[in-house]
């Protein structure tokens, strides 16, 4: 069967869309650690309590039972420890949030460079894309595995003679899981999605 995205290869950037692109990360990474200011909201110190009382990392994936526990965002918390800023605590999804930014403008850069920098513009400064880059939660992490995940599984059908990125796709799965357990359906969408080019 025809691939029909064989045409949506990644364009390189021409330097102004480029330069436009890094202006919209660095745009929503200053957006997202304003956000990040104040005081942990309820979910947030919830995640910190369970961080400060487990037993640093082995604890955080047995002994947790509840669906406030975001494995990698309480791993994060023990290692920022009680006492941190409050953007350091939340500094896990800022990272993620903001690298999800440039995964978001890759994708769209397959169409066009003026898309890449509309994708930029629209995941850098969406007011919940921004929230879920700025609190203590597991969202942005797993947003990130995934739209990685989408890259990798783009780039693999238009290069169908190259071999399948199964091992970075397993990984980025795992890790999206244990970011949030939201990214077991989104996984399921994704495995369709391949299943269905390849029939």
């Amino acid at each position: 069967m025809a691939n029909p995205a064989a045409h949506m290869v990644l364009k390189p950037l021409s330097r102004p869309l480029l330069f436009a692109v890094i202006a919209c990360v660095l745009a929503g990474l200053i957006a997202r650690v304003f956000a990040a200011q104040g005081g942990l909201w309820i979910d947030e110190a919830w995640s910190a309590i369970f961080a400060d009382e487990a037993v640093p990392i082995l604890g955080v994936l047995a002994s947790i039972h509840h669906d406030n526990n975001h494995h990698l965002n309480t791993i994060w918390l023990q290692l920022t420890g009680m006492g941190a800023p409050s953007p350091v605590m939340r500094g896990l999804s800022i990272i993620s949030g903001t690298a999800t930014i440039w995964i978001a403008a890759m994708i769209g850069a397959r169409r066009d460079g003026w898309t890449a920098v509309a994708t930029a513009a629209l995941f850098a400064l969406s007011p919940i894309l921004v929230l879920y880059g700025s609190e203590a939660r597991g969202y942005a992490t797993m947003l990130l595995c995934l739209l990685t995940s989408i890259l990798l599984v783009l780039d693999a059908l238009d290069a169908p003679e190259t071999p399948f990125p199964a091992n970075a796709l397993a990984g980025l799965a795992a890790l999206g899981t244990l970011a949030h357990l939201m990214m077991a359906p989104a996984l399921l969408v994704l495995t369709g999605w391949v299943f269905l080019i390849f029939m």
